[in-house]
């Protein structure tokens, strides 16, 4: 009966990243669109918006991932170890491209940013529009979707068809 209850917890944790995770998406593409700095400066602190649940949504899927690995004694299979493998590569993948290519955009903007692991640094003198649109222009909102929706797609064949 646990088990059944940490497959549900793990659906429901993907469902809140992925509701949570929409919010970055929409940022990442509107983004690029948008010229007034007050409006991009709004765009970007409703990601943040988004931090607490997808950190809450991601240690639930670890939890209900390790635990499931081990009692139906997945642990030992190679999809699961792959699948596992891949979540976390997409996770500090995802990571350093939002160090380093939206957090210069938050800094430019004069809005506090991060750095690192995790380092918050406090707001500075905003750079000038041109400055801040270089930035944007070196973001790839294609590229964020396509790797994350191909990772996606690569984890639910390797937990629905457990090829090996």
């Amino acid at each position: 009966m646990l088990y059944q209850w940490m497959v549900w917890l793990h659906v429901l944790s993907a469902i809140l990243f992925f509701f949570v995770h929409g919010i970055s998406m929409a940022t990442a593409f509107l983004l690029p669109k948008e010229k007034d700095a007050k409006r991009m400066s709004m765009l970007l602190d409703m990601t943040g918006v988004t931090i607490a649940p997808m950190g809450i949504s991601m240690l639930g899927l670890l939890v209900t991932s390790i635990y499931m690995g081990i009692s139906a004694n997945w642990w030992a299979r190679g999809w699961w170890g792959t699948s596992f493998l891949l979540f976390m590569l997409m996770i500090v993948w995802m990571t350093w491209y939002g160090r380093k290519y939206y957090s210069p955009i938050r800094k430019a903007l004069g809005l506090d940013y991060m750095t690192g692991f995790g380092t918050q640094n406090p707001a500075i003198e905003p750079a000038g529009m041109d400055e801040v649109q270089k930035l944007i222009a070196k973001t790839s909102p294609h590229s964020l979707a396509t790797v994350g929706f191909l990772v996606t797609a690569m984890l639910l064949w390797l937990m629905r068809f457990k090829p090996f």
